[in-house]
């Protein structure tokens, strides 16, 4: 077995370490020894506990998530209009698809993903360039999922009457993306591109990106700020949570790949 056939576990693993689930991971190792084990391990499984509890709380404030974004994560600034005519095309990367949505009884992509592709057609109709994605199945996904570059394909259509110039659906992680879509650009001598993503995302896609060989021209969208309440920001809350959790998993990502 290669290490290769265990990429599948990567969404899993990662799952478990960032928060919520590494915290409370700390929190039942220990509670587990305060229940089960001798007098002489008590203090260890209060540490456990109050150190996964307090992890916890930290990562749910959005202060924390400002923090760790400015201080850790490389910033791009938008592209200006000049940036943006240098470039051959505007391709962008997925962030994700839904099986089967109720509500439109059939795939579609999820928030972060039609977020990207909708800022792509943005920056496609500012500038006339035409529009690339690159998604194909993540690692976690069935093998039966339809490729997300297939569902932005039906959805530029839908929303926007717009025809996709260029696709890529066979990537399963942003290297992925950017080996992938260089094979399906490079020979249509295509090598200089607008990288739209996530701004917590861009770090690692210009890295990846550029060792494919492109020469990027990064446009991230849906930056983090601070909201309308300071009091707020530094309280706890689902919002902060996700995003400490999305930035801690960026964080791995950079390490790891």
């Amino acid at each position: 077995m290669n290490f290769t056939s265990l990429l599948f576990l990567k969404p899993i693993l990662t799952t478990l370490v960032v928060p919520p689930a590494g915290p409370l991971i700390l929190v039942f190792i220990g509670l587990f020894l305060f229940y089960k084990s001798r007098k002489v391990l008590k203090k260890l499984s209060f540490s456990l506990i109050l150190t996964g509890s307090l992890c916890l709380w930290v990562m749910s404030c959005k202060d924390t998530a400002l923090w760790l974004y400015e201080a850790f994560l490389p910033q791009y600034a938008p592209a200006t209009l000049a940036q943006l005519k240098e470039a051959q095309v505007i391709l962008v990367l997925g962030g994700g698809a839904e099986n089967f949505d109720p509500a439109y009884g059939g795939p579609e992509l999820s928030s972060a993903a039609y977020d990207r592709l909708r800022y792509g057609v943005y920056l496609s109709k500012l500038t006339g360039l035409p529009l690339a994605y690159s998604g194909g199945k993540g690692w976690g996904e069935s093998k039966n999922s339809v490729p997300e570059a297939d569902i932005a394909r039906a959805t530029l259509k839908r929303d926007w009457s717009i025809e996709l110039k260029y696709s890529e659906n066979r990537s399963r992680d942003t290297r992925e993306n950017a080996d992938l879509s260089y094979t399906v650009l490079a020979p249509k001598g295509i090598t200089h591109v607008v990288l739209v993503t996530h701004s917590t995302h861009m770090p690692r896609s210009v890295r990846n990106f550029r060792q494919a060989g492109f020469d990027i021209v990064p446009a991230p969208m849906g930056f983090l700020t601070p909201s309308a309440s300071p009091i707020l920001d530094a309280l706890p809350s689902e919002g902060g949570l996700q995003n400490s959790r999305l930035i801690l998993k960026e964080l791995i990502g950079l390490l790891l790949t």
